[in-house]
């Protein structure tokens, strides 16, 4: 992505996240950048269209920082476990992705629409899918439909990270109870006995 981009990128991020989608405006982002607006529709169809690239953007930091924070691993469950104990910990990070998805009220409505949740939620139930299907050649787990299994995978995470809708200890949270409870459950379900 060239400069103009991310700069473009940058200052709308700061004021989505403080604004919101419905009450940040293109003239407010234009004037953030010190560029004309005319040079923002040069990068981006509409506002929304920004906000669907700085969404993307995001994901992609994201997941480049799980798996940088992960390190290599070989073992298939091994990789697994560190993969959800690894974006356990940084969904509960305060950051930008976190806080959009956590997002309950209607500020990032026009972008939180299925089409666009699906086009994220398939990278990541691609990339659990290929794990899986590792460990499915090497013997470890269990003969599962990759697909099925990482997409009930991805809702069990979403349920215990961002998407929480029971209230958990905050005690037993901090110490990563909640994390192990799903990687064991996880983990049960998989693998090869």
């Amino acid at each position: 992505m060239d400069e103009l981009k991310d700069l473009i990128l940058d200052k709308a991020k700061d004021r989505f996240d403080r604004f919101g989608f419905k009450k940040t405006t293109m003239d407010e982002i234009s004037r953030d950048c010190k560029i004309s607006k005319k040079t923002i529709y040069e990068q981006f169809k509409d506002k929304e269209d920004l906000f669907i690239c700085l969404f993307i953007r995001e994901s992609r930091k994201a997941r480049e920082i799980i798996f940088a924070r992960m390190g290599e691993i070989i073992d298939p469950l091994d990789k697994l476990i560190q993969l959800v104990k690894t974006a356990t910990s940084y969904f509960n990070e305060d950051n930008f992705l976190t806080r959009l998805l956590k997002s309950n009220d209607d500020l990032f409505s026009p972008f939180l629409i299925m089409k666009y949740r699906c086009i994220a939620e398939e990278e990541v139930i691609s990339i659990i899918a290929d794990i899986i299907s590792e460990g499915k050649k090497q013997g470890k787990l269990r003969d599962v439909d990759e697909k099925v299994t990482a997409y009930a995978g991805l809702k069990l995470f979403q349920a215990f990270s961002y998407m929480q809708t029971m209230e958990f200890c905050k005690e037993k949270e901090a110490q990563g109870y909640y994390t192990d409870v799903l990687v064991d459950f996880l983990v049960n379900a998989i693998i090869k006995k």
